[in-house]
């Protein structure tokens, strides 16, 4: 299981930045968790998508991707309350789109 996750995450391929329009005010409509622990990369991940959001509306994220960084945060090693509170303050203060760094997961089965 951990070779197939290093492979995972170490091939180029399945990182990937995305671009997400919002409205100032409007949340990103997604729900997080923690990776868990003995997690080879620790970072938060994808656990639902609120329909109507732009993490949705962008078509690229899938659940079970994980999120490295938001507008060159990283989120890479934070408590998850850390990383609710970056991704809550992008999105009431922020009129600007949000660039997101993370791992495609939606195709891999470990």
């Amino acid at each position: 299981m951990y070779n197939d996750d290093l492979v995972h995450f170490s091939n180029s391929d399945n990182c990937k930045e995305l671009e997400l329009e919002k409205q100032k005010g409007e949340s990103l409509g997604v729900v997080i968790v923690e990776s868990g622990w003995g997690s080879i990369l620790p970072t938060v991940i994808l656990a639902n998508m609120l329909n109507s959001g732009p993490a949705a509306r962008s078509g690229k994220l899938s659940v079970g991707d994980q999120i490295m960084s938001i507008n060159n945060t990283s989120l890479v090693g934070l408590p998850l309350a850390t990383c609710q509170g970056i991704i809550k303050v992008w999105s009431i203060q922020s009129t600007q789109a949000a660039s997101m760094l993370f791992i495609s997961c939606s195709l891999y089965q470990s």
